[in-house]
């Protein structure tokens, strides 16, 4: 069972707000685009969010059916599995593909795949399977017949860069399909909708996918420039290339069995595509070299996968974690789309004819095994290796539209010093806002004290008149179908159309809470105040299910509603109950490591500006560049490398978010959470160490930072040779410190005490 993320959750979520909105709009064609990084779970998103539509309370009576296009025919197989496995193989959609043909068109809630190129093109095949087969079965009438039946089509458009805008593509989109909504996909789409457009628009924040675990925090470039630097002259470019992954790959077998993870790292070894042009100038091609050099290093060869257009070897569960094979050679064919978290190392030879370097390769090795970080920083990063000029690398980079930048500048901790340990903090939360089973709990001690079961009716007829004046988000033309074909406002409702209206009402009574104490996702609570209702009226009221339906429906589309209030209240009581349940989740995924600081190499992207400093334990320095790049830090670093602080042996600037970097928890009553601390700085000098952190202006006198300034003094109580606080600068008088218990802040820094360093 795939068990969604929170980001997921909360991306699902806006998809089918962003839908439902469209679908009241009188155009067909409409875009919705859903920008997310690549590694974030697009299928599984994809996957839940047609499952929740075709069942959500405000969209189940519209008759509908779906279209998804990949860029070949591996994806959209991988795509199909990928549904099919996340199903469990039964749901209540139906997948299907070209060998369903003959069905004659889409039914209600199918979703049919098909691979983009086999109609987008002008080939014969094309032509055959679009217009010209003695049986008649097409596409072309298969989509034409599902619209003589009045169903309306959703087209979904899976990595919609690859070419979807195309004449042609738009001729079979536009022209023929004619969707309602196109729903197209990618991590750096080609189209983002602006406000005066009427189209969809959501986007996944490539941190909160990284901090779920999914992706790895960076991937470590090491370019031509770098080889240059490496003490592997003896080899030649190619050879090095290869050793610096072998080796690589040897370090990361020895973390993956000190953190007990049954994984076997695998290199990815992308050869150029002019490989064979490089014949008529060379005796060996690129595969040779690389297969020779795997042989001289004993490599066998069942270790060794081959996946070319014309050559696969040992390609059988490939994709396993402790798959046997350690290497694969391909060109294009695992360039894009395909998953397989445990490649962690990438060699990129430079094509000789067109050296464009491929972005989309390099997402290869961003998954994460298990879904999930290690203890072990170094478990976290890709390690990419390529005879690329920096220049090409970061030229392709500007072009595309990804937030996963490359760490293309090293910085290296200097030989004379000696890293300090630290206990850090890792943790990841699961917290979807939504009601548990104990809800139930909940709202029965409160239904118990607060409803008066005498003010409700409890013979009510239901007709279809009731739902006049009732305002719920009606999709799918329900209030409309109950009047048709004869129906009319006293005509006793059915029990199918009770269900749909109890349904919604449900779901408005937990989406319209004001009180932020109250308000939970309605799309994950709504069946569980549902079960709340019917399990406590149904016992109280010794009554059969049908009764109960009659009951709370007629009440709750009342104005002067008694279950509505109740329900306000037990919403308010659970908060506290859900937030202490999630806490103690939260609390179980928390574990303490001790990290080296600095750490032996750390790598940054090219938005990091080199700054010339002496006393930085690392080199060369690194710190961020524009309108980013803090002033307050600058003003800082001039402070610590004065010559009047003689007693500082060296200073690290610490990261904001990752693995590798020092964090401490802190709880913030605000948000009734924990959270984690990333100290700026961790100065050693010749008596202590010190652990502080910058601010200035409202940034010194925030809740959040008096949270975090508390809890520091808690991590630094009873160790010994520790010091540190919050500090700011004093004007022209230097710099201040809080080292208080009790954090407080005013702009006289009374109880402040000067930084001394010395």
């Amino acid at each position: 069972m795939f068990a969604l993320k929170p980001f997921q959750e909360t991306a699902i979520s806006q998809l089918k707000n962003e839908f439902l909105s469209l679908w009241k709009e009188p155009n067909f064609n409409i875009p919705l685009v859903l920008k997310s990084p690549t590694g974030s779970g697009k299928t599984i998103m994809l996957a839940q969010f047609l499952r929740d539509i075709v069942s959500d309370p405000r969209f189940e009576g519209n008759d509908t059916a779906f279209v998804w296009f990949s860029f070949s025919e591996d994806s959209y197989q991988q795509s199909k599995k990928k549904l099919f496995e996340y199903y469990g193989g039964a749901s209540e959609l139906d997948l299907i593909d070209l060998n369903d043909l003959s069905r004659g068109k889409l039914r209600k809630n199918d979703v049919f795949f098909i691979n983009w190129q086999k109609i987008k093109g002008r080939s014969k095949e094309s032509r055959k399977l679009r217009r010209e087969n003695e049986q008649g079965l097409t596409f072309d009438n298969f989509i034409n017949e599902t619209h003589e039946d009045g169903r309306k089509i959703v087209v979904i458009i899976d990595e919609e860069h690859i070419g979807s805008d195309t004449d042609l593509a738009l001729e079979v989109v536009e022209g023929l399909i004619k969707p309602k909504i196109t729903l197209r996909v990618s991590a750096t789409p080609k189209y983002i909708p602006t406000r005066a457009d009427t189209a969809g628009y959501v986007e996944v924040n490539r941190d909160a996918v990284v901090e779920a675990g999914l992706i790895k925090e960076k991937i470590v470039f090491q370019t031509e420039e770098d080889l240059e630097q490496k003490s592997l002259k003896k080899l030649d470019q190619d050879e090095m290339l290869l050793e610096l992954a072998f080796n690589k790959r040897k370090e990361l077998i020895e973390l993956y069995k000190d953190v007990k993870a049954d994984i076997n790292p695998l290199v990815l070894i992308q050869l150029p595509n002019d490989d064979q042009a490089t014949k008529e100038t060379s005796d060996t091609t690129k595969q040779t070299i690389v297969l020779e050099y795997l042989k001289r290093k004993g490599v066998k060869d069942d270790k060794i996968a081959v996946w070319l257009s014309k050559e696969k070897e040992n390609l059988e569960d490939l994709e396993k974690s402790n798959s046997s094979v350690s290497f694969l050679l391909f060109k294009q064919a695992a360039a894009t789309g395909w998953d397989c978290p445990r490649a962690g190392v990438l060699v990129m030879f430079r094509e000789i004819k067109n050296p464009t370097f491929a972005i989309q390769t390099v997402g290869r090795i961003l998954r994460m095994p298990f879904a999930t970080h290690f203890s072990h920083p170094e478990l976290n990063i890709g390690y990419l290796y390529t005879n690329y000029k920096r220049n090409e690398v970061l030229a392709e980079y500007a072009k595309s539209k990804t937030e996963n930048r490359p760490a293309i500048n090293g910085s290296y901790r200097k030989k004379n010093i000696k890293p300090i340990k630290l206990e850090s903090v890792f943790m990841t939360r699961a917290d979807y806002n939504d009601l548990g089973d104990t809800f139930q709990i909940t709202f029965q001690k409160v239904a118990d004290k607060k409803l008066d079961t005498k003010k409700l009716n409890l013979k009510p007829k239901i007709t279809n008149g009731l739902i006049v004046g009732v305002e719920i988000d009606d999709y799918d033309n329900f209030t409309k179908e109950l009047f048709e074909e004869g129906g009319s406002h006293d005509e006793e409702m059915s029990r199918h159309d009770l269900e749909r209206l109890y349904n919604l009402l449900c779901f408005k009574i937990i989406a319209k809470q004001a009180d932020e104490n109250k308000k939970f996702a309605p799309e994950r609570s709504w069946g569980k105040l549902k079960t709340a209702l019917n399990v406590y009226l149904m016992n109280k009221l010794k009554a059969d299910r049908g009764e109960v339906y009659k009951i709370i429906v007629n009440d709750l589309a009342s104005p002067a509603s008694e279950l509505a209030p109740i329900i306000g209240d037990a919403l308010l009581s659970y908060r506290p109950v859900r937030e202490k349940e999630v806490n103690k989740k939260a609390a179980r995924a928390k574990r303490i490591e001790r990290i080296d600081v600095p750490r032996d190499a750390l790598f940054f992207t090219d938005l990091y500006e080199k700054l010339s400093v002496k006393k930085s334990a690392m080199e060369p320095f690194w710190i961020e560049g524009g309108m980013f790049g803090g002033v307050n830090e600058k003003k800082f670093i001039e402070f610590l490398e004065s010559s009047k602080n003689k007693n500082i042996a060296w200073w690290h600037k610490n990261g904001d978010s990752g693995s590798e970097h020092f964090s401490i928890p802190y709880y913030n009553p605000d948000e009734n959470r924990e959270k984690l601390f990333y100290p700026d700085w961790i100065i050693q000098t010749k008596n202590k160490v010190y652990i502080v952190d910058t601010k200035a202006g409202f940034t010194a006198e925030s809740k959040d930072t008096k949270y975090k300034a508390e809890a520091l003094q808690v991590w630094l109580k009873n160790k010994k040779g520790f010091d540190g606080g919050i500090v700011v600068q004093d004007g022209p008088n230097g710099w201040k410190i809080n080292c208080k218990a009790k954090y407080s802040y005013d702009k006289s820094l009374k109880g402040w005490d000067i930084l001394d360093l010395n």
